[in-house]
């Protein structure tokens, strides 16, 4: 993973600790979930798709577009995985 990549997951990831309950778009994604300023769109998107890919993220499909959540079935190994970010930065 980048360094950009890896800012983005960690603030993608940090958000949906503090709020478990957040669903939203792409868009939503990108203007909420991401410290401002998103760097860039398509890096940010690669890495919410590489936090699916993880098991991390959920993504429903809807008729409009996809909605991203967090899997509560996760939370212990992401909050585990902050912890230990945080401590080798």
């Amino acid at each position: 993973m980048e360094p950009q990549d890896a800012d983005i997951s960690h603030s993608i990831l940090d958000y949906l600790v503090r709020h478990p309950g957040a669903k939203d778009t792409r868009e939503g994604v990108i203007n909420w979930w991401i410290a401002k300023p998103c760097p860039d769109e398509r890096v940010a998107m690669e890495a919410l798709e590489a936090l699916v890919a993880r098991g991390w993220i959920l993504k429903r499909a809807t008729s409009s577009q996809p909605i991203y959540s967090v899997n509560h079935a996760q939370l212990n190994e992401i909050r585990e995985f902050l912890t230990q970010n945080r401590q080798t930065k």
